[in-house]
């Protein structure tokens, strides 16, 4: 059985990252699901803004997954989306991308990479009090992987210019309560109720198969 190492990534192994990266867009149907990340941005990651995760089979990268520390001044702060404050801004990191090599899919390795990151941010030297994430509607092994990491939607906005995502946030230190007073299960292309529902302050917690579609469990 083929063995997989998990390996903290270093500046020298950018070109593997770009390499996989690539192959991973390049294999997509829909495009508009994956924001990559420039050389200057996996650059600023390995230089100590945040920390990537490689996946390893023999010496070939198979898999990858990004951390990323946000400048607290961004316009487009996804801490600023969820109703954080600003001193709590400081305590915010990214999940960013997750890639996995097409012959490697179904080995739940994405779900992996977020275990392996979630032992790091648990750290007590860590200063990260919340992760936050985007995900394209269309894109639903992400949205299942981030609810399976216990990470919720808190808003359904127009972000990078105007593509239309969901923003996942998570306590990390102090984990919502699995008790809510009230449900609701909404069509996943019904944008407009979702919206409504997260301005009343419910959260998105799952994902409902129904038919042939999904719908997404609200809660407050």
């Amino acid at each position: 059985m083929e063995e997989f190492h998990f390996i903290e990534l270093k500046a020298q192994q950018i070109e593997a990252f770009e390499r996989l990266q690539q192959h991973v867009y390049d294999q997509l149907e829909h495009k508009q699901q994956l924001s990559t990340l420039s050389r200057d941005e996996v650059q600023n990651i390995l230089a100590g803004n945040g920390m990537i995760v490689g996946v390893f089979t023999e010496k070939r990268l198979i898999a990858a997954r990004a951390l990323l520390v946000p400048d607290v001044d961004e316009d487009e702060h996804l801490g600023k989306d969820a109703g954080l404050s600003r001193d709590q801004l400081k305590e915010v990191i990214y999940q960013e991308i997750s890639l996995v090599h097409p012959e490697y899919r179904g080995r739940r390795l994405q779900q992996q990479m977020g275990e392996w990151l979630n032992c790091r941010l648990k750290k007590e030297d860590q200063p990260y009090q919340y992760v936050c994430a985007t995900v394209a509607p269309t894109n639903l092994p992400s949205m299942v992987d981030k609810l399976k990491q216990g990470m919720e939607i808190v808003a359904l906005k127009e972000k990078y210019g105007g593509k239309l995502r969901y923003i996942f946030i998570k306590n990390i230190k102090n984990p919502s309560s699995s008790f809510y007073e009230t449900t609701v299960d909404v069509w996943l292309d019904d944008h407009e109720k979702q919206k409504d529902l997260i301005r009343l302050g419910y959260k998105g917690v799952a994902l409902k198969r129904e038919k042939d579609t999904y719908k997404i469990v609200y809660r407050m």
